[in-house]
């Protein structure tokens, strides 16, 4: 395994999309002919900005800060259910119009470039490092693993989880009843550990490094989640008995509580010292498919297969607030490790990045990995160290965002399906399984794999 160095790219200031100097001249060239003073159809003027924000017969067609629920982006991107496409009757407007208008409502309806944005999008997200949860002495390192005899299966297993230490150069990365750790620094194997209970679908470093969650099982059979021991591997806890496989699964910052989740379509807490369920969220209508408690320990984000996102209080379940705004499967989760943002990924090719605080989003990259043909959607995503966003998804790229959802790099399409995405802690990497079997290290510029398990 080659050891690569992080390029960081200098993304040069914008200037804020604004309704002067951006969007009026699009409504000037394709929407004024039926949307001005002169002719209000549907009771609509877009020839100023007053008239843009008070809408029509309909009621508004902006919300600031939430472009796809927005109804002047649904018609003009014809992605509305019940809403009209527009121009009515005439050829979809150019993408890059599209993108300034979804840019001008998600930026928070800019009048010109001195206003201030309206709505949610005022709200200061700017990251600031924080060490929230970093261990007091060194970072555990797997030092004292038992041997490990299995036999290494004939075929490569997909990468059905991955997940890096937030504190250490180890990986983790799901295999056939065992999960292999690598020392980043080295480019070495660091050993493996048995995971009887079937397939990892879920693997998550805790917070401050020192223990691994495993979570996954067997098909309509079993599900559980095992707690390891970082340094020797061992078996610290081992909560649920699930009738299905785990799907979800996370473990708060202090190591009191797991929640998982799968095909039940039921969230649930458990103790991790006694096993015992603390509560149980009945209210996704769909698989379980992502979850993930906040980095300070006391909020929940809960994803499934039908679109929904809802955040809860991680003690007792309690409802907090429901994040609307994917059209597809939720894949994936990621809070920033500040607490203040969560990114979801979705099949519908989104990935929008939540205010936590006001459960608005804060950005929205609408078409982050749909490619040039379908089908398209977002696998994965993780917030890295620095404040930045890792992703894959089905154009088979991985690719690196600001935490303000623009573009900073993406590595070639391979030629084979990106699964799953992480980061080394000290965010020189962005880490990648595939269907194949094999990892991918993205350092900004080139992407180099290497095979999982035994040479």
């Amino acid at each position: 395994m080659r050891t690569l160095s992080l390029v960081l790219f200098a993304l040069p200031a914008l200037a804020a999309t604004n309704y002067d100097d951006d969007v009026k001249p699009i409504f000037n060239r394709y929407c004024l002919g039926c949307h001005s003073a002169a002719e209000m159809r549907s009771g609509l003027n877009l020839e100023t900005y007053q008239g843009t924000l008070k809408g029509g017969s309909g009621g508004d067609i902006v919300k600031p800060g939430r472009a796809s629920s927005s109804a002047l982006y649904q018609a003009v991107a014809h992605e509305g259910d019940g809403v009209r496409p527009m121009p009515l009757g005439g050829a979809k407007i150019p993408d890059a119009a599209i993108s300034v208008i979804r840019d001008w409502i998600q930026g928070g309806v800019l009048e010109n470039a001195k206003s201030q944005p309206k709505g949610p999008v005022a709200n200061n997200t700017a990251f600031v490092q924080t060490s929230l949860n970093k261990p007091r002495g060194p970072a555990a390192m797997p030092t004292a693993l038992a041997p490990f005899t299995m036999p290494e299966p004939a075929r490569a297993h997909p990468v059905t989880a991955l997940a890096a230490s937030p504190w250490a150069p180890v990986l983790a990365v799901a295999g056939h009843d065992r999960i292999y750790l690598y020392n980043l620094d080295t480019n070495k194997a660091a050993g493996e550990i048995a995971f009887p209970e079937g397939i990892p679908y879920v693997l998550r470093f805790s917070r401050d490094g020192s223990r691994l969650l495993a979570a996954g099982g067997k098909g309509v059979q079993s599900g559980k989640v095992v707690i390891f021991d970082v340094k020797t591997g061992a078996r610290v806890a081992t909560v649920g008995q699930e009738l299905d496989v785990i799907l979800a699964a996370d473990v708060t910052a202090d190591g009191k509580i797991v929640a998982v989740g799968g095909p039940g379509k039921i969230v649930k807490g458990y103790s991790v010292a006694d096993g015992k369920l603390l509560y149980q969220i009945k209210k996704h209508t769909d698989w379980i498919t992502a979850l993930e408690f906040s980095p300070d320990g006391t909020k929940l984000a809960t994803a499934d297969r039908a679109g929904g996102i809802h955040l809860w209080e991680a003690a007792t379940g309690g409802m907090i607030v429901s994040l609307s705004e994917h059209k597809d499967s939720v894949t994936s989760l990621s809070w920033r490790a500040d607490g203040r943002l969560l990114a979801s990924g979705s099949e519908d090719g989104q990935i929008v990045i939540w205010d936590a605080q006001d459960g608005f989003p804060s950005a929205n990259i609408a078409k982050a990995h749909l490619g040039k043909t379908p089908p398209g959607g977002v696998l994965s995503v993780w917030f890295m160290a620095d404040g930045r966003l890792a992703s894959v998804g089905r154009d088979r790229t991985m690719k690196i965002w600001t935490g303000e959802g623009k573009p900073v790099s993406a590595s070639p399409a391979e030629n084979v399906l990106l699964t799953k995405v992480t980061a080394s802690y000290d965010s020189k990497l962005a880490i990648a399984g595939d269907y194949g079997g094999k990892l991918w290290f993205f350092d900004g510029k080139k992407a180099v794999s290497v095979k999982v398990g035994a040479p």
